[in-house]
């Protein structure tokens, strides 16, 4: 969502007549676009941010400013920390940026709320070249896991209207694009009047030239029989791959993270997915280490990740966040315990991966297209229905898309080699 918020930010200031550069010297003006999920994204920004106000001792009228969930988490307390910096603009007042930086609104911090903002009106930058773009369909978030941070820096739920959705997609597709992923802390929860998100999904699919659709990321407690309806109605164009957080197999935690479903419930979700779509991916999230959780509960995480066989795990410790409910908690597990299960969820992550990906070896796969490998220059990157990396070998193509058949596979990556008809890549 940042990477989409920062697309848009650049085109409205190329709109007002500004330019980019890749070069932070020659910038006058640089805004870090920041996350505050974790402690260390926080961390990071923070630092990244020092180091670049160091920069306005030798060129005073270069201006740096922070935008982003940090921005609207911290407000004041950033100025304290890096007097020089010259805005803080929060989640909803990113329009100010154009103002400060003609000098024509004071240096201050922006961080009011504003429940009716959907973002800029202006469409994502799309590099010439680039076939896959975001569009962020809502903005907030009113699930208030008691870990989470986004619902106080974000907002409340706001759904932008499905008419601005689908014409920044079919622009996106007159500049090339043929895959859409869409947006939100919680996808499933989108409503504009009577469209939910299962009406919307079936009109983005509806729109030629798109050819593929994702969206991230689900909620299980929203996540409903309908939307599966609509992909499997559209199955040549909305992949059978689902980002679906779990975040705990214990039903105690998952109640003491306000999570809104238990494990019957998730698994139920879970069965219904394979049961329509047998080759389905599902990857999640995981937190260890959560307040209260012991040795049984987190036994029960490694018993459903087991079951349900996930193709990918992002695995995380718990840390606090200050203004969660979950900061008021003991934080009684102790660090290294946090760090040993989170050790163990990532190897059997991996396995779990890897048993995906050998799956796919023998497989015939409609991938995308994408650049020159940096790793591997004689390969192109492209992009599986899973999502999974496929490497091809370089040469011309005369499509986006490719039938490859995959032949090798490591955790993340898959090798493939074009099917070719007539001498001529298909």
């Amino acid at each position: 969502m940042n990477r989409y918020d920062s697309a848009v930010l650049r085109s409205f200031l190329e709109e007002k007549g500004h330019r980019w550069t890749d070069d932070v010297v020659d910038a006058d003006l640089i805004i870090v676009n920041t996350c505050a999920v974790r402690q260390h994204a926080e961390n990071r920004a923070i630092g990244r941010l020092e180091e670049l106000v160091s920069l306005k001792r030798k060129q005073p009228d270069k201006k740096v400013g922070i935008i982003g969930c940090v921005a609207q988490e911290l407000g004041e307390k950033i100025f304290k920390k890096i007097p020089t910096l010259d805005f803080v603009v929060g989640t909803d007042k990113i329009s100010a940026i154009a103002d400060i930086i003609d000098g024509t609104a004071e240096r201050k911090v922006y961080t009011d709320i504003d429940e009716k903002f959907y973002g800029l009106a202006s469409p994502p930058h799309i590099e010439d070249g680039d076939f896959s773009a975001f569009v962020t369909i809502m903005r907030g978030c009113d699930n208030f896991c008691s870990y989470c941070i986004v619902p106080y820096v974000r907002g409340r739920e706001r759904s932008k209207p499905p008419q601005k959705i689908i014409d920044e997609i079919k622009l996106a597709a007159e500049r090339g694009v043929v895959e859409i992923t869409l947006l939100g802390q919680n996808v499933n929860s989108y409503r504009y009047g009577d469209i939910d998100f299962s009406k919307l999904l079936e009109m983005v699919a509806q729109i030629e030239n798109i050819a593929r659709i994702r969206f991230i990321t689900n909620h299980p407690k929203d996540f409903s029989k309908k939307i599966l309806d609509v992909v499997e109605k559209y199955r040549d164009k909305i992949p059978a791959s689902f980002h679906l957080p779990l975040q705990s197999g214990s039903d105690k935690i998952l109640a003491a993270m306000n999570r809104k479903y238990t494990i019957s419930q998730y698994l139920s979700i879970v069965e219904d997915i394979y049961r329509r779509f047998p080759d389905a991916i599902i990857t999640t999230d995981i937190i260890v280490g959560f307040p209260g959780e012991d040795e049984n509960d987190f036994l029960q995480t490694i018993t459903a990740l087991n079951e349900i066989g996930f193709g990918g795990i992002f695995a995380f410790r718990y840390s606090v966040r200050n203004g969660t409910k979950a900061a008021k908690l003991k934080d009684n597990v102790p660090e290294t315990e946090k760090i040993a299960r989170l050790n163990e969820i990532i190897k059997l992550g991996i396995r779990l991966a890897q048993k995906y990906s050998k799956k796919q070896i023998g497989t015939i796969q409609k991938v995308l297209l994408g650049n020159i490998s940096k790793k591997n220059p004689e390969f192109i990157t492209s992009t599986a229905p899973s999502g999974r990396v496929v490497l091809i070998p370089r040469r011309e193509f005369f499509k986006k898309f490719v039938d490859v058949k995959i032949e090798k596979a490591s955790t993340w990556v898959l090798w493939g080699k074009p099917i070719i008809f007539h001498n001529k890549p298909f």
